[in-house]
């Protein structure tokens, strides 16, 4: 049955606010420690959602069992992601972060098939994770390797980045593995758990008065990543998963890379040479090859 036209509209809008994250957090770390980058993006994020659980009726848990999966779904799925992400940008641009995020399903594949009794590596998922995997290499390049060498943190920060992928990945295992909850309430009580230990690891790295030295622009980097990337996209995620199931959503994985090396080229005039198409291209397809059947089978 095809998906009506509203599903791919909400489709466009979430692959544009997890796309313009790559944006935001350039922006951001200008001028915003990486860590309060973090916290800013957690605590515009809570306080967006949490509101919308209230209001809807939905109270945060009370089990302790409960909320330690929430903080270490926050832990691993948010704090730990968006700080190394965002100290990533500071060497990284935006377009070249957006793609090496995209690695995130093919890392997943590998997690799973250890965690998940359901989620084994077939002979086809490990053709797409093969095939993924040279485009990682393609992207990094040997030029990465040369800089290093040098004393510069181009593949330092590249590594961050992917290591972003790597959280993002172990998230995805966990979110399965988690006790049931309502989809509001795990989505603001994650937020609110990343949102308090956020602010206490960023404090205590950095003073929060080192806030008071940061332009305009880049706080309001911060803000995009908090009310754009992660509050509203969270909210556009759990409606879209709901009308149209995960197999449909599932198709971010080619969409959100693509949106974020267009928007750094456009926007910034990042560099998008042949090299880097290659790799992102060959991504993409060991995201096909490995996710085929659960994609196209509808």
């Amino acid at each position: 049955m095809p998906h009506r036209s509203t599903n791919w509209l909400m489709l466009g809008l979430l692959v544009a606010l997890w796309g313009s994250a790559f944006a935001f957090a350039r922006i951001a770390v200008e001028s915003v420690a990486p860590e309060w980058t973090m916290a800013g993006r957690l605590i515009m994020g809570a306080a967006l959602l949490l509101p919308l659980a209230l209001g809807a009726g939905k109270m945060l848990p009370r089990e302790g069992g409960h909320w330690r999966w929430l903080v270490g779904l926050a832990l691993v799925g948010n704090i730990a992601p968006f700080f190394v992400i965002s100290w990533g940008q500071q060497h990284v641009p935006s377009a070249l972060a957006g793609i090496l995020i995209g690695f995130t399903p093919l890392a997943t594949l590998v997690i799973a098939h250890f965690l998940l009794a359901e989620e084994r590596i077939t002979r086809l998922r490990l053709t797409g994770f093969a095939t993924g995997f040279a485009g990682l290499v393609i992207v990094l390049g040997p030029s990465a390797l040369a800089d290093m060498a040098s004393g510069g943190d181009r593949l330092l920060g590249q590594l961050a980045v992917l290591a972003g992928a790597f959280f993002f990945a172990c998230n995805n295992v966990m979110a399965r593995l988690a006790p049931e909850m309502p989809l509001l309430v795990k989505s603001s009580g994650v937020m609110v758990a990343g949102a308090v230990a956020g602010t206490a690891i960023a404090g205590a790295v950095t003073p929060p008065a080192a806030l008071a030295s940061a332009s305009a622009a880049s706080l309001f980097g911060v803000a995009g990543l908090g009310i754009f990337s992660t509050g509203l996209a969270a909210l556009v995620f759990f409606r879209l998963v709901d009308r149209a199931g995960p197999a449909f959503v599932s198709l971010t994985n080619y969409l959100v890379p693509v949106f974020a090396s267009l928007a750094g080229f456009f926007v910034f005039g990042e560099e998008l040479n042949f090299r880097i198409l290659t790799g992102l291209s060959l991504i993409l397809a060991g995201i096909a090859v490995s996710e085929w059947r659960a994609t196209f089978k509808e």
